[in-house]
């Protein structure tokens, strides 16, 4: 099961440069590493390189599940501006976590954990398991 992460913003440098921040923020959780991989969108002919997307994350255990909602929130919660990140499941579903959305973060945390799970419940049986 694979979940996109995805800064809600007009401007693309100020978006990229989010995914960076979250993606050390994730990348200091024990039960994410080597889990969190960068999505580039395609190169426009003008440009000289693409800006990332979207951060990937290959969740397989309720654990990292669990780990990843937590982050979230919590990076959210600490964010100077105002910003949006969009959680967004293979079905293409999604679920935005923003500061102005977050009165109660531990409620925000629950909502996102329970958006998350219902997608690995959903998700056909793991064969090699």
């Amino acid at each position: 099961m694979e979940s996109r992460l995805l800064i809600d913003n007009s401007d693309a440098g100020t978006a990229a440069a989010q995914l960076h921040e979250l993606a050390e923020w994730l990348r200091h959780e024990r039960e994410l590493r080597g889990r969190v991989h960068w999505e580039h969108r395609d190169i426009a002919s003008d440009e000289m390189g693409g800006l990332p997307e979207a951060l990937t994350i290959a969740l397989s255990s309720g654990g990292a599940i669990t780990v990843l909602a937590q982050a979230i929130v919590e990076w959210v919660k600490h964010r100077t501006r105002d910003v949006t990140l969009k959680v967004v499941r293979e079905s293409g579903e999604s679920f935005e976590v923003s500061v102005q959305r977050a009165t109660s973060h531990d409620e925000v945390a629950a909502e996102l954990l329970a958006f998350l799970r219902a997608n690995r419940q959903n998700a056909e049986p793991d064969e090699t398991a």
